[in-house]
């Protein structure tokens, strides 16, 4: 018994010990920040979609805003396929408000169902100090009274002039920019060339992904999408687990997304299901070239998510 008095004395002394590291959301204005480690942080805007706004570090924001496009900024979550609904995407997913509750250490945005196919989406959002990452969870929820079929699909729209990498699965490269990418033992690498982006058709590139993470890199920064690998043919019609989009307007005005999306699933009326992922954002060693074909970068980005 005084053992165990002596230890609640010292977790009551000295927390930080005793407790696992959180960080709490910090609201301001409309918009809701979190920070993984000092210096960062990721804003998300339940106004507006439940949208994430920004992500900086150092003051940097790696997403674009709305000043290089009004519509199309930040990082968003959409229905899969894309067939489904053409364009633009359901605004009851995209931009319109969401409800939000906090729990603890994470958001919880509630966004209302799309009166098209009943399906709603739930986003739920925390940092994690300790590991120096973001979580996030995305539950697509089936309000209707019919049997649905979709896949989770998250589109995150950076700056160009950088490049991004990852590892390639069973599948082929398909789409436009293929001619902007090349393939090194397995590792997709894709260099932003504006004067090389098809003036028409297609400006994308689809393909099955290996060990389930993406990087882009600008500058000396790099992002890792780390999210569940799924089998080769799951995906929803005409997509792909990887995919990446080039927008061809004048520097100032362009973006590239870096996409990717889980597997095609069927729900029941009422059903749900979650799709869990974490963001990774750092400033590169040193010693690491921001060089696309670098194998240090791999090396680095499959030693950090492991």
């Amino acid at each position: 018994m005084k053992f165990k008095w002596w230890l609640a004395g010292c977790c009551a002394l000295i927390p930080a010990v005793c407790m696992p590291q959180r960080t709490l959301p910090v609201k301001k204005g409309v918009r809701y920040e979190l920070s993984s480690l000092k210096g960062q942080s990721m804003g998300i805007d339940p106004s507006n979609g439940g949208r994430i706004t920004h992500l900086t570090i150092e003051g940097t924001n790696f997403l674009t805003d709305s000043m290089v496009n009004n519509y199309n900024w930040g990082s968003t979550f959409w229905p899969s396929p894309q067939s489904d609904w053409n364009w633009p995407p359901p605004a009851e997913w995209d931009n319109k408000p969401y409800t939000t509750r906090l729990e603890d250490s994470k958001i919880k945005m509630d966004g209302p169902a799309d009166p098209k196919t009943g399906l709603a989406v739930t986003k739920i959002f925390s940092a994690d100090p300790k590991k120096g990452l973001y979580n996030l969870v995305y539950v697509i929820s089936n309000h209707s009274g019919a049997v649905r079929k979709v896949a989770p699909w998250e589109v995150t729209r950076v700056h160009p002039g950088g490049f991004a990498f990852f590892p390639m699965g069973k599948d082929t490269l398909r789409g436009g920019l293929i001619p902007q990418t090349r393939i090194d033992n397995g590792i997709c690498w894709y260099i932003y060339d504006q004067k090389k982006i098809p003036a028409r058709g297609d400006s994308q590139i689809y393909t099955d992904g290996g060990e389930g993470w993406f990087a882009e890199v600008n500058g000396d920064i790099i992002l890792i999408k780390k999210f569940p690998d799924i089998p080769f043919g799951s995906t929803a019609p005409k997509e792909g687990e990887v995919e990446l989009y080039a927008n061809r307007s004048v520097p100032q005005k362009s973006y590239v997304e870096i996409e990717h999306q889980g597997a095609y699933t069927e729900l029941q009326p009422g059903q749900s299901f979650s799709w869990t992922m974490q963001w990774f954002l750092r400033k590169l060693p040193g010693d690491i070239k921001p060089a696309s074909g670098n194998p240090k970068l791999i090396e680095y980005v499959r030693e950090l998510i492991k």
